[in-house]
């Protein structure tokens, strides 16, 4: 069956072990031995060389098994009849060993195969036909898939003559930017490759004058609407640029933008919709309705991007399952989305006029702008991600699926910064206890802390990144132990009170943990300073460590943790776990010593820190392990709105009896019963026999009152958690106010009927739209004055309405972190909040706060006598004898110096 067509060598071996074919319905299987032998001294001479094979009648043929050996080289399959070919596939010969199947959809009695190079070096193959409706289904799929690749060559070579050509539109904040696709969503065929699930699930209605497409409200199920953006428009990975989402302004309505070209998943909601899942599935989302003024207009969602590699359709990875099979030939999706309608209860639908995607010639021409107060203390805004480094932990064939580079994520997250106005990196170095792309060889290696060596050097060429970008870094810690075979976590030195298997119902958590008391925990966790901290603190400025315990750093009742007790605090007097379930008062005793080991522990780290080269370094505490942040300390459901008799009516008439027994309270109400400020002190609601109190201690922030250089950081989000300057005095200490934004997860949201997620593994994070994004932000300067504002978010961080950001990002910035005071009528408008802040040598600086949902037009603001300047931009402001009048949006802040 085999005809050499060279003087030379001998082909026939690639048949001879037919026994390696096995069961016809599978892959072939086994090592040939033998292969198409060609003398070394003819690769001069007979290459490209030539052999087919007879088929002895027409065969219609899907493919060619090919056992690859070694080497590399184009190995042409061809279909025809000797001296009338035709290539219908080439094979790069770069497997290892392996059989691989190459598709070929040929109807021939004869095969060729030419290897074009000597380094096309491959065994035993096996010729797969079909039966001609297996092959009329192949062709028709062929056929199909080379139109499409005509098409898109087609689409190409337009791009190419149009590149040139494309609109430059000048765009508020952005400046001139590349037009370079733009979907017109309302229209009745939309293209770019549009698709909505449920099955006619959107509508197109006429909205403010022009028509939007509207996701309908869904029962039990969740609801999206999909469109390929940039497809075959010469998408450049790693590229920057903005995406533009324009909707309605006119009604309440929850959504949530995909941008699979960043693997970013960030909501918004107008007026009183809730934004975050009404009833999520794992946890209390503290939902607030809160009535932000419609304008009546059509506004306008953007988001700064760099493009990555790869990306995914509409499903996003978790993990090292799934694929990113898109690349920027091909477009990425953005997807319109939103939760069943149980999850919406107020929302008007998601809805969508335009989407744009223009390209930006110059990112750093975007970065903020803004002066540092030179000499003085400086304030810090920084977060850390939940689930997002999946783009550059989940790998195929040992490469990173989302980004060649993994440091390109990193580069982005920089880029981000930039343009944000933020001048602090945080990444998490402990997950849970687990390390996180940093080396432990150092202390130990993986015996004491295991890490994964293909990443272990990241971390430091993150500082070094970060460092020549000119940030500072405050890492982050979930401190658990160290958790190698030898490490502490894994030994759970910390026991429960009233039980001994676990504290809680968790098993991840209750892997490892560490008891702070033990003198072994504080060596433990200072090797891993030394490591991530100290050995890299040339590189760049480090501020600090943050550490967030996710239940691992429980009160401990062991044996050992009982005698340290009896010694330091109970006069040497040993004390049972019966005694101290038993005895109240010996109880509250040994929880007030454990408070203060705990102290002691983080005073360890900050003068570890400061001994080692990190000057004036602070230790920030987060004792919330929660992702939507504090719920109130009771089991009864509350729901915090402005409009309590509608929300009232609305639960009353759901159909589900329970919506009907949620307590419906205003944000004031809140703050006059001093439900949040308990709640941010109480212990964590326990159920069952588990002992989630002693796994997750209280925030307890009078113990740092005195405490230098050691913060206990204050959770907020909602409008009521920043409403009440009680919760705010009460966790400053003297290193100032640290805040942590909590977003929550909603995951796994996008649920079907018959699914667990329609767009695989779904977490999004959620903010108002407009100058209402900053609400929370602007109210805590105006209570509290924060010296570090952080977020803890699920997905990529970026934000959606980034003028409003970035504008009270530079003037939160350009304000010294020194003492503040609120001046009392300092404005002509009462919602207009003044603090002043004075330094010993460059004069005064002033926070101008407007906490009103509205406009203040015109507002007068009595300064001293002086230089009045901007002190984010250093312009001049003009002042009248000692005022200056300001128009300020919602929840804007300005910052002015005095000299």
């Amino acid at each position: 069956m085999v005809t050499n067509e060279v003087e030379g060598g001998d082909p026939s071996g690639l048949v001879d072990e037919q026994e390696l074919l096995g069961d016809a319905d599978v892959a072939p299987s086994g090592e040939p031995t033998t292969g198409w032998l060609i003398p070394s001294q003819l690769n001069k001479t007979v290459f490209p060389a030539s052999a087919y094979i007879d088929l002895g009648e027409e065969k219609h043929v899907a493919s060619v098994w090919i056992y690859d050996t070694n080497s590399n080289g184009g190995l042409h399959i061809s279909s025809g009849t000797p001296g009338e070919w035709k290539i219908e596939t080439t094979y790069d010969c770069k497997a290892y060993k392996k059989w691989v199947e190459v598709p070929l959809t040929a109807k021939t009695r004869y095969v060729r195969l030419t290897r074009v190079t000597p380094g096309a070096i491959f065994a035993e193959i096996a010729i797969n036909a079909v039966s001609p409706e297996e092959y009329a289904t192949a062709a028709a799929k062929k056929e199909a898939e080379d139109k499409a690749a005509t098409d898109k060559a087609t689409a190409i070579a337009v791009a190419e003559k149009e590149v040139a050509n494309r609109p430059v539109v000048d765009v508020e904040m952005f400046g001139k930017l590349t037009l370079v696709d733009e979907i017109d969503v309302a229209a009745a065929d939309p293209g770019h490759l549009f698709a909505n699930d449920p099955e006619s699930s959107t509508e197109v209605q006429q909205i403010l004058g022009k028509p939007a497409r509207v996701l309908k409200k869904t029962p039990g199920e969740a609801a999206y609407m999909a469109f390929r953006v940039g497809q075959h428009k010469l998408l450049k990975a790693g590229a920057t640029y903005m995406l533009e989402v324009e909707y309605p302004e006119d009604q309440p309505r929850s959504m949530v933008v995909l941008n699979t070209g960043n693997e970013s998943a960030l909501g918004f909601a107008t007026g009183a919709a809730l934004g975050d899942a009404f009833k999520p599935k794992y946890v209390n989302n503290n939902i607030e309705s809160i009535s932000t003024p419609l304008s009546g207009t059509y506004k306008t969602w953007t988001m700064l991007f760099n493009l990555h590699d790869r990306f995914t359709n509409t499903a996003y990875v978790r993990g090292e399952t799934g694929e990113r099979d898109l690349s920027p030939e091909d477009g990425f999706s953005v997807i319109i989305a939103q939760y069943s309608a149980e999850n919406l209860p107020i929302s008007h639908g998601a809805a969508v006029s335009r989407i744009r995607l223009y390209e930006v010639p110059d990112r750093e021409k975007l970065n903020a702008t803004y002066k540092l107060p030179q000499g003085l203390p400086q304030r810090h805004l920084f977060w850390r991600e939940e689930m997002a480094d999946g783009v550059v932990s989940n790998e195929k064939g040992g490469q990173p699926t989302g980004l060649r580079d993994p440091i390109d994520w990193y580069r982005y997250k920089a880029n981000q910064m930039q343009f944000l106005g933020m001048n602090t990196y945080t990444k998490d170095l402990l997950e849970f206890g687990a390390v996180q792309h940093w080396d432990s060889s150092p202390h130990g290696g993986n015996e004491w802390a295991y890490f994964d060596g293909k990443s272990s050097d990241r971390w430091s060429k993150i500082v070094k990144l970060m460092g020549e970008r000119g940030f500072s870094i405050m890492p982050y810690y979930e401190y658990a132990g160290s958790k190698g075979k030898q490490g502490l976590g894994p030994q759970r030195r910390a026991k429960p009170l009233t039980r001994d298997d676990a504290y809680t119902h968790i098993k991840w958590i209750e892997s490892a943990n560490a008891d702070i008391t033990d003198p072994e925990a504080i060596s433990d966790f200072k090797k891993m300073l030394d490591i991530t901290i100290v050995r890299e603190k040339d590189k760049a400025k480090f501020v600090g460590a943050w550490v967030r315990p996710r239940s691992q750093l429980p009160i401990g009742f062991g044996d050992p943790t009982r005698e340290r007790f009896a010694k330091e605090a109970n006069g040497g007097k040993q004390v049972s776990r019966d005694e101290l379930k038993n005895d109240k008062t010996l109880l509250d005793k040994y929880y007030k010593w454990w408070f203060s080991k705990r102290r002691d522990f983080l005073v360890e780290m900050r003068d570890y820190l400061r001994e080692n080269g990190i000057d004036d370094a602070t230790v920030l505490y987060t004792a919330c392990a929660a992702e939507p942040g504090v719920s109130f300390a009771t089991w009864d459901p509350y729901l915090v709105a402005d409009d309590v008799e509608g929300w009232k009516k609305l639960l009353a008439n759901t159909g589900n009896e329970k919506d009907a027994t949620i307590n419906v309270i205003t944000p004031q109400e809140v703050v006059d019963r001093k439900m949040y400020l308990e709640a941010l002190v109480a212990p964590p609601k326990n159920w069952g026999d588990w002992e989630i109190y002693h796994a997750n201690p209280a925030a307890d922030p009078l113990m740092y009152k005195e405490t230098d250089g050691v913060l206990m950081t204050q959770a907020f989000n909602r409008l009521y958690t920043v409403m009440d300057p009680a919760t705010f005095e009460l966790f400053r200490g003297p290193a100032g106010l640290a805040i942590e934004r909590h977003y929550s997860l909603n995951e796994n949201m996008m649920f079907s009927k018959t699914a667990k997620s329609k767009l695989g593994y779904f977490a999004a994070d959620i903010e108002r739209n407009g100058p209402y994004c900053m609400m929370g932000e602007a109210m805590a300067m105006a209570n509290g004055d924060p010296r570090y504002i952080s977020y803890l978010v699920g997905r990529n961080f970026v934000r959606g309405f980034p003028q409003y950001v970035r504008n009270f990002n530079t003037a939160f910035l350009s304000l010294p972190a020194l003492p503040s005071e609120r001046l009392e009528n300092a404005a002509s408008d009462n919602a207009v909040v003044v603090r002043s802040i004075a330094t010993p040598k460059n004069g005064r600086y002033f926070a101008i706060i407007n906490t009103a949902m509205t406009d203040k037009n015109k507002v007068t603001v009595k300064l001293p006598q002086g230089k009045v300047t901007d002190a984010a931009t250093g312009e001049v402001v003009q002042a009248d004898n000692g005022a200056v009048t300001l128009t300020l949006y919602p929840f804007q802040m300005r910052a002015l110096h005095v000299q």
